[in-house]
């Protein structure tokens, strides 16, 4: 069973809040840490890294020393037909050669000649080389090769993953902030619109006022009671939303009421660390999404080299010097040796030549994605960018609406105190003066959107 804490209990014990007054304001920044610290999948993400360095270890192994033996018997009626045994101990080294030593003792009755031994045994050792296929390029270089670019690779792929779960996690703090100021536009204007009812009802007790004015009255606070009711409701989705992103030690925790939001444009910019990109966010030579192609383009360039060296003829050439001991100064002689040599070479080379064009196609149909790529993401950047700058504008115009429409029923009001308007105008400027803020709020939360879209596109890291 999941145990799910309260984040307004596990924000005091952690670092993000430094001081008692700040622990009613949970900022931007602080959640995106706390994301990145602890979401599962930020965890998940450093996995890659995990697996590409076990893919370069298993690579490596095709190096590793091999040591191995083996005994092989056969006796029938009391008589020793032969009995072989035989220990190795082989190096294998970058390049298409290999070490080996040997020791074998033989012996038995119906024993093969050419396997028959010194009474101690024999022991040998030599190389074995790959004179054309393999020298310079093989398949175990090739291997190790990849697993390095897999690495670098998984390391860019891991930050595209970390960046997408805290882009969706800022678009949930973006929701939650838009729901949280548009309740309190309507916490503020029930207040209103109670405190008007208390006085229209007294005066209309003393008959001051029409009694139509207490019904008017009453309906618009009623109206905004449903008003507040509602965006309450949407705001506690929108907390809902946003605790899906915050964990702590693997550990579900819940958005307390106490905590409030607070993201202002500087600090949006600031936060997602895309201050310095808006209008210079041209050059996206090391794009993480491009990098990652580019990576791919590296592995199918070593495929093609590999294809290339594989069309060569496959030549083993082999030699062993052969003692009957190993620790006497001059055991060396190099008129005791076994060697050989073994060819290989397919007539028509179907394979390879596939093998090859696989690779070749491969390769191309991944560059034609990196320009494709590319050309996108340069316009988006565009495209963002200029969202972002019209955003920026509409701001500044709703904030003069919005200004300019508090003015207006702060004038009504005072026409209505001397009695020179109605509870109808007066309610009239009140419902323009909250459309005007509640699309400011929601402009605002464009604009927030617009700035985590362009941290996305750019797949900036935190």
């Amino acid at each position: 069973m999941k145990q799910v804490i309260s984040l307004f209990i596990a924000l005091v014990f952690s670092s993000t809040l430094i001081a008692q007054e700040q622990e009613e304001v949970f900022t931007l920044e602080e959640f995106l840490a706390m994301v990145k610290m602890h979401h599962p999948i930020v965890a998940q993400a450093d996995l890659k890294l995990t697996e590409a360095e076990a893919k370069l270890l298993k690579a490596r192994g095709a190096f590793d020393p091999k040591l191995s033996g083996g005994v092989k018997e056969k006796n029938f009626k009391d008589t020793e037909y032969y009995s072989l045994w035989k220990g190795s101990f082989k190096i294998p080294t970058w390049y298409g050669i290999d070490l080996k030593a040997d020791y074998e003792q033989n012996e038995g009755f119906y024993l093969n000649p050419q396997n028959k031994t010194p009474d101690d045994g024999i022991w040998s050792a030599g190389v074995s080389i790959n004179v054309l296929r393999g020298l310079l390029y093989n398949e175990r270089m090739n291997a190790v090769k990849q697993a390095k670019i897999l690495q670098e690779k998984n390391e860019v792929e891991r930050n595209i993953l970390i960046n997408s779960i805290l882009a969706e996690a800022a678009k949930a703090y973006a929701d939650w902030k838009l729901y949280y100021e548009n309740k309190t536009v309507f916490e503020n204007f029930l207040k209103n619109a109670q405190v008007r009812f208390n006085g229209v009802s007294r005066t209309s007790e003393l008959g001051q006022t029409p009694a139509i004015d207490t019904v008017e009255t009453k309906i618009f606070l009623r109206t905004r009671n449903l008003d507040l009711k509602q965006a309450t409701l949407k705001l506690q989705k929108a907390k809902l939303a946003l605790s899906n992103y915050l964990w702590i030690e693997e550990i579900p925790v819940e958005l307390e009421d106490q905590l409030i939001p607070q993201a202002s444009q500087e600090q949006v910019f600031t936060s997602l660390g895309i201050q310095n990109f808006l209008g210079n966010a041209q050059d996206i030579s090391e794009h993480p999404e491009l990098r990652s192609l580019e990576y791919e383009l590296e592995v199918y360039d070593l495929d093609i080299r590999l294809g290339k060296n594989n069309l060569l003829p496959k030549v083993n050439l082999e030699y062993n010097f052969l003692t009957e001991t190993v620790d006497e100064p001059s055991y060396i002689n190099t008129a005791n040796y076994k060697a050989g040599i073994k060819v290989e070479f397919p007539l028509f080379l179907r394979k390879e030549r596939g093998d090859l064009r696989i690779a070749k196609v491969k390769r191309q149909t991944t560059a034609y994605k990196l320009d494709q790529k590319e050309w996108q993401l340069k316009n988006k950047i565009r495209a963002t960018e200029t969202e972002i700058l019209s955003l920026q504008e509409q701001i500044d115009i709703i904030e003069e609406i919005v200004e300019e429409s508090k003015i207006m029923v702060t004038s009504e009001n005072r026409l209505f105190e001397v009695g020179e308007s109605s509870i109808f105008l007066v309610n009239s400027r009140e419902n323009k003066l909250i459309d005007a803020q509640l699309k400011e709020n929601k402009i605002q939360n464009e604009y927030f959107k617009a700035a985590i879209q362009l941290f996305e596109i750019l797949r900036l890291d935190l």
